[in-house]
């Protein structure tokens, strides 16, 4: 049984003559008639009455609702092949705490304005947590601590390096006042944490104060409101030197590169790879 005599079939009930479902198709009568005739010879039963045009017979009247679902279904897989490059569905994105310094809500005004049909989720979580997300298809991208990048499982597309500064109340003269204070930062594991406590490590310091903030927004502010200091990305701060005290840090503690990353096993989709496109036109603003 051939999908197209299944339409044929199709629309010979449905139009109720030959003559209209050739028009229909595009086809020649005599083609219809045989298509028919062969569909009826290999299911050994008679499908129309041929009296005053085509009418179903009780064989027919089975087998139609079984045609329509045919080639509903073909008619949706070709629609959706023939737009197989035209980003739809959904698009999971993923970021650590600091993705804020890669300018992504601008980024996602962009690409919804010119594909609003892509249902957009953001995500933001630890690095680590990120990973294992894409590694479970709950993700399909993420920007993460390119430290924690492990090129067995996942695909980096796109990389861009940032520098970390200490930022203290306004009031706070030197980097020695800096280390007697609490740091806002985020949980344990968090990369720029670690970073912090090695440049800590080799100024003495071996007992740090933690309040622990999982927000940017709301860790700047603590600083400026005087709650302590903290290690944040530069770009983060560069417009708040009025409100905040910032401090370089050498590099071997300072520098760090964040990643768009997405599966290795799963080809993107259209989505995806439009977004990864947008990810690099901002690159350099």
């Amino acid at each position: 049984m051939e999908s197209n005599d299944l339409r044929i079939f199709r629309a010979v009930a449905l139009e109720g003559t030959i003559t209209r479902a050739a028009q229909l198709l595009g086809y020649v009568q005599s083609n219809i008639t045989a298509r028919i005739q062969v569909l009826e010879k290999e299911l050994g039963t008679v499908l129309f009455y041929r009296k005053h045009g085509m009418i179903l017979s009780p064989a027919g009247e089975k087998l139609l609702p079984y045609a329509e679902q045919v080639v509903r279904l073909l008619d949706e897989a070709q629609y959706k092949f023939s737009n197989i490059n035209k980003p739809d569905g959904t698009l999971k994105i993923g970021t650590y705490h600091h993705g804020s310094s890669i300018n992504l809500m601008n980024i996602f005004s962009e690409y919804h304005k010119k594909y609003p049909q892509v249902e957009l989720s953001l995500f933001i979580l630890p690095s680590t947590v990120l990973a294992n997300r894409i590694e479970q298809f709950k993700l399909d991208g993420a920007f993460i601590n390119e430290a924690m990048f492990d090129n067995s499982s996942l695909v980096e597309d796109w990389v861009i390096e940032q520098q970390l500064v200490l930022i203290a109340p306004v009031y706070v003269k030197n980097l020695e006042e800096v280390y007697k204070l609490p740091f806002l930062m985020n949980t344990a594991g968090c990369y720029n944490r670690e970073r912090l406590e090695d440049y800590l490590h080799t100024k003495g310091v071996s007992y740090i104060r933690y309040m622990e903030f999982n927000d940017s927004n709301a860790i700047i502010s603590g600083v400026e409101a005087g709650l302590g200091a903290s290690f944040v990305i530069k770009n983060i701060v560069r417009e708040r030197e009025k409100t905040l005290r910032i401090f370089s840090v050498p590099d071997k503690f300072s520098k760090m590169r964040t990643g768009f990353v997405h599966s290795k096993t799963v080809a993107p989709s259209a989505a995806l790879e439009q977004f990864i496109m947008y990810i690099h036109r901002h690159k350099g603003r």
